[in-house]
């Protein structure tokens, strides 16, 4: 298994050469090779070697047709993209008690302080713009309907691992009153992620011994940006995950319990 936990590259437009498989091909052998971000050799180099790929940040990763092809031609399992750990996280857990309740959004204002390597690759404009895009495309998802939203992130040093979020929320009730909510959260980097990434790798294994390939989709509660699902309420992406874990669990014995599987 493979995890990409790389800081965060820049946002380009892929080469033309990964709109398919052949087209890589060919321009590999050619003596004009392509420039090709890291995250995607990364998925590459995986998937030659036979080995699952997870994307856990917003990079390219395996996202391009090519590498996709590859995975499949391979028979490989992967997932992406960029992990659901802080801000975000709280954002895909609250946003659906607004639409259940017919609570309207106004605007929604988050505010991101971090420092460590990744604060301080975030503090160039272009890599942030990479992250802010998979933060940011989340509220009218769950929502449905479009609202003003802005994602601030600003490098703190001497924060070191840890970060904090503070967020405000414009939103209108019955009889169009207007009411505000807020909250701040103040988290540590690899505490929050470490965990999700053990339990990735297990999942991953378990799919790879079991032959499947192609997209996890079951995995999409981890991630701000999944790849092949649309659902972004957090709630519902744990109901993706839970039904694949039951459905490999098989029936229940008599006593009660289940079929183990190797995730915490």
């Amino acid at each position: 298994m493979v995890v990409n936990l790389a800081s965060t590259e820049p946002k380009t437009r892929p080469p033309a050469c990964l709109a398919s498989l052949a087209a890589l091909r060919r321009a590999l052998a050619s003596r004009r090779a392509p420039r090709l971000a890291p995250s995607t050799l990364y998925a590459l180099a995986a998937f030659e070697a036979g080995a699952a790929f997870i994307n856990f940040t917003p990079s390219q990763g395996a996202l391009a047709p090519a590498c996709e092809e590859l995975a499949r031609e391979q028979g490989l399992p992967y997932m992406g993209s960029d992990g659901k750990t802080g801000e975000t996280l709280v954002k895909s857990a609250l946003a659906p008690m607004f639409r259940y309740r017919n609570l309207r959004v106004l605007s929604w204002e988050g505010y991101n302080i971090l420092g460590d390597r990744d604060g301080a690759v975030l503090a160039d404009a272009r890599n942030r713009s990479a992250k802010v895009a998979t933060k940011d495309a989340l509220l009218p998802r769950i929502l449905g309907y479009p609202l003003h939203t802005h994602v601030g992130i600003d490098y703190v040093p001497s924060l070191g691992d840890r970060k904090t979020a503070w967020d405000f929320i414009h939103f209108q009730g019955f009889l169009d009153f207007q009411m505000s909510m807020q909250f701040s959260w103040h988290g540590c980097d690899a505490i929050l992620a470490a965990p999700l990434v053990l339990d990735m790798v297990r999942l991953a294994e378990l799919a790879l011994s079991r032959g499947e390939a192609g997209r996890m989709s079951w995995l999409s509660v981890y991630f701000k940006k999944p790849l092949g699902v649309e659902e972004h309420n957090l709630h519902r992406q744990w109901h993706l995950l839970g039904a694949y874990v039951e459905r490999l669990a098989g029936p229940r014995s008599p006593s009660g319990g289940s079929g183990s599987l190797p995730i915490s």
